[in-house]
C-alpha cells in the first residue's frame, strides 16, 4: 500500500472516480470510507464554486434520496454524514425517483445527491452516487475541480486512518453509526403534482393501464400520478426482494415476454414501467410490443411542440427524419451532460421551446413549456426525466384518436436494436482496451469528426470545418484505405461503408443504409453496439454479428498485437 495510513486498512481500498455521472462500483468497494471521501470532496467542490455557478455556501441544505437497492441505506447514511461533516445540512427525501428528487432540490435551489446503481446489474451487488447542483446536472467543465477536491480529502482521510481522529475501522467502515434524518415527504409530492397541476383533469379517464412495478423506486409514484390523472391502473411483476436490472436500452428477453403476456391478458391502452431510479421510461403498445426510447422521444417532442431538440449521435435515424422540418436538430455524444451543454446553447441563442432525450428514454426540458391549450405551464426540468415521454405520448394518441400501435405507425420504418458486452475486469483496465478497440476503427488523424465517401470525399472535423479532397489524392489514398481495411474485416453480409462518425465511439453508415454503432460506456465495464436497419430483423442482426463476430475479431486482433 503506497499511503502509510492504508497499512491500517484490511484490505487496500480501489479508488472511485467521481465524475460528471457520479460514481458507480460493486459494493465491496464502495465502502463508508470510499463513498465518505468522495461526497465530502464533491460538497467541498459546492462551496468553491460560487452560487452563480450552482454552487453552495456553508451550512446550506442538500437533499439526498435513493432507490431500492439492498445496499443504498448504507451509502445514504454515508452520503448524510458527508454533508453533515462537511459543514451542511442533509435532507433526507427517501426513496424516491431521481427526476423527482432533482426537481424538489432545484425547484428550491439546492444541490442534491442520489444514491442509484440506475440499470446496472446487482449480481454481483453494484451501487453508484449521481450529484446535482443547484441549477441541475454537473457539467464536463466540473470534472476537473471535482477531482482536486476529492483527492484534497482522500489525502487528508488517509493521514488519520489508525489514529483516534479517523472514523473508520480496520474494514472502511465506520466505526460508530448515524441514523439518517427523518424523511421529508414534500419532494415525492412536488414531483406529483408537478404533472397533477399541469396535464388537463382526467385526461387519462377511461384508459387501462398496466404498470410493471419490478424493483423500480418510482414505481408507485407512477402509479400515483396515473390515476390521478383519471387512468386504471392495473399494478404488475412487484419485486420487493430482489433486484431486477431493467434497461430500457437493452431489454431482457423474459420481460419481453411477460408485457406481451400481460398485454394480452388486461387489454391495456398500454404498457408501462422505468428503469431502477425511474429516469428512464419504458413504454409498450396494446398489443406488449415495446417502443424504443429514441422513438418514444420524437412522440413527446412533438406532442409538446419543441422547437430545439438534442439527441444522441446513436439515436435513431427516423429522429432526422420525422422531425426535420419540425424543429431545429442537434447531434450531441451520448451522455446528459453533452445535450444539456446543447440545450443550454439553443437557449442562448433565442430557442423557447428546448427539450432533448437520449436513447434510453429519459427526457430532458430546459425551457419552461405551456401544455395543450390551457397554457398551464411546465417547469423546466433539465435531467432525465420517465413520465414526462410517457404521458405526452399517450395523450398524444388520444388527442389524435389514435392506439398507441397506430401512432407508432406514423414514424418512419427505421428499426433500432442495442446489445452490451460486459467486460469481467477493472475499469482503468476496462478503459485501455475499450480505446484500444475504438482505435481500430478510427483514422489517425483524432481531430477527424466525420467523412464521407461519395464521389469525392468529405472530411468534416471536430472544430466544425470541413473540406473535400479528391479519392485519388494522398489524404484520400489513406482513408480509402483504411476503408477498404474495414470492410475486409466486416462480414460480407455487410454493404460498402458510406460514412464514418466518430463524435462518439465509432458510428459506420453503409450503403443500403444498414447502420452498425461501437461505443464504450464510460462509467461501467461495458461495450455497447447499436444498430439502425428497415427492419427490426435486420437492427437485431446487425447487433448479433456486432457482439458475437466483429468485436471479438477486434479483441483477439489486439491481444495479438501485444505479443
Amino acid at each position: 500500500m503506497g499511503d502509510p495510513g492504508l497499512s491500517f486498512l484490511n484490505k487496500e481500498p480501489a479508488p472511485l472516480r467521481f465524475g460528471t455521472s457520479g460514481l458507480r462500483g460493486l459494493v465491496e468497494d464502495m465502502t463508508d470510507l470510499e463513498c465518505y471521501i468522495n461526497v465530502k470532496g464533491y460538497v467541498e467542490y459546492l462551496k468553491s464554486i460560487g452560487i452563480e455557478k450552482g454552487g453552495i455556501e456553508e451550512g446550506d441544505i442538500l437533499d439526498i434520496a435513493g432507490d431500492l437497492r439492498s445496499s443504498t441505506r448504507r451509502i445514504i447514511a454515508t452520503v448524510a454524514r458527508a454533508i453533515e461533516d462537511s459543514g451542511s445540512i442533509a435532507n433526507n427525501c427517501g426513496e424516491i425517483p431521481t427526476p423527482a428528487l432533482a426537481y424538489y432540490a432545484m425547484q428550491n435551489h439546492r444541490a442534491s445527491i442520489m444514491v442509484t446503481g440506475s440499470h446496472i446489474p446487482d449480481e454481483p451487488p453494484r451501487n453508484g452516487i449521481k450529484p446535482y447542483k443547484t441549477n441541475g446536472e454537473v457539467l464536463k467543465s466540473d470534472e476537473d475541480g471535482i477531482f482536486e477536491c476529492v483527492a484534497r480529502v482522500r489525502r487528508e482521510e488517509y493521514a488519520k486512518l489508525g489514529t483516534a481522529e479517523s472514523l473508520f475501522t480496520h474494514d472502511a467502515l465506520f466505526k460508530t453509526k448515524k441514523a439518517l434524518p427523518e424523511i421529508d415527504e414534500q419532494a415525492e409530492d412536488l414531483y406529483i403534482h408537478r404533472y397533477l397541476d399541469v396535464f388537463p383533469q382526467n385526461c387519462l379517464k377511461d384508459q387501462t393501464l398496466v404498470v410493471y412495478e419490478h424493483s423500480a423506486v418510482g414505481r408507485d409514484v407512477l402509479v400515483k400520478i396515473l390515476e390521478g390523472l383519471g387512468a386504471n391502473v392495473i399494478r404488475v411483476g412487484r419485486s420487493d426482494n430482489t433486484f431486477i436490472p431493467v434497461d430500457t436500452e437493452a431489454i431482457r428477453k423474459e420481460d419481453e415476454r411477460r408485457i406481451k403476456q400481460w398485454a394480452k391478458e388486461y387489454m391495456p391502452f398500454a404498457v408501462l414501467s422505468t428503469d431502477g431510479d425511474s429516469d428512464r421510461p419504458w413504454l409498450s403498445d396494446e398489443n406488449g410490443e415495446f417502443l424504443r426510447g429514441d422513438k418514444l422521444g420524437i412522440l413527446a417532442a412533438k406532442y409538446l411542440r419543441a422547437d430545439f431538440a438534442a439527441v444522441p449521435i446513436s439515436s435513431n435515424d427516423a429522429v432526422d427524419r420525422f422531425l426535420k422540418d419540425e424543429l431545429q436538430l442537434k447531434k450531441a455524444r451520448i451522455g446528459s451532460p453533452y445535450v444539456i451543454k446543447e440545450m443550454l446553447d439553443a437557449v442562448s441563442e433565442g430557442f423557447n421551446r428546448v427539450v432533448s432525450w437520449e436513447v434510453n428514454g429519459g427526457f430532458l426540458t430546459q425551457t419552461e413549456l405551456t401544455i395543450d391549450n390551457d397554457n398551464k405551464t411546465l417547469k423546466a426540468l433539465p435531467t432525465r426525466d420517465a413520465v414526462l415521454p410517457l404521458l405526452c405520448t399517450m395523450l398524444l394518441a388520444i388527442k389524435e384518436g389514435r392506439t398507441i400501435s397506430s401512432l407508432i405507425d406514423t414514424l418512419p420504418k427505421r428499426f433500432t436494436q442495442a446489445g452490451k458486452k460486459e467486460f469481467s475486469m477493472a475499469m482503468d483496465q476496462y478503459l485501455d482496451i475499450s480505446s484500444q478497440i475504438i482505435k481500430e476503427f478510427s483514422f489517425e488523424d483524432v481531430n477527424i469528426d466525420k467523412v464521407n465517401f461519395g464521389e469525392k470525399i468529405t472530411i468534416f472535423y471536430k472544430d466544425m470545418s470541413k473540406k473535400e479532397i479528391d479519392r485519388s489524392g494522398p489524404l484520400g489514398e489513406v482513408l480509402l484505405r483504411k476503408k477498404d481495411g474495414l470492410e475486409n474485416d466486416l462480414p460480407q453480409e455487410f454493404d460498402e461503408i458510406a460514412a464514418m462518425i466518430f463524435t462518439d465511439g465509432v458510428r459506420i453508415i453503409l450503403t443500403n443504409d444498414d447502420i452498425i454503432h461501437f461505443r464504450p460506456s464510460g462509467n461501467a465495464p461495458e461495450f455497447r453496439c447499436y444498430s439502425n436497419a428497415n427492419s427490426q430483423e435486420r437492427a437485431d442482426r446487425i447487433v448479433e454479428i456486432g457482439m458475437d463476430h466483429i468485436l471479438p475479431d477486434i479483441i483477439k486482433k489486439i491481444a495479438m498485437q501485444k505479443r
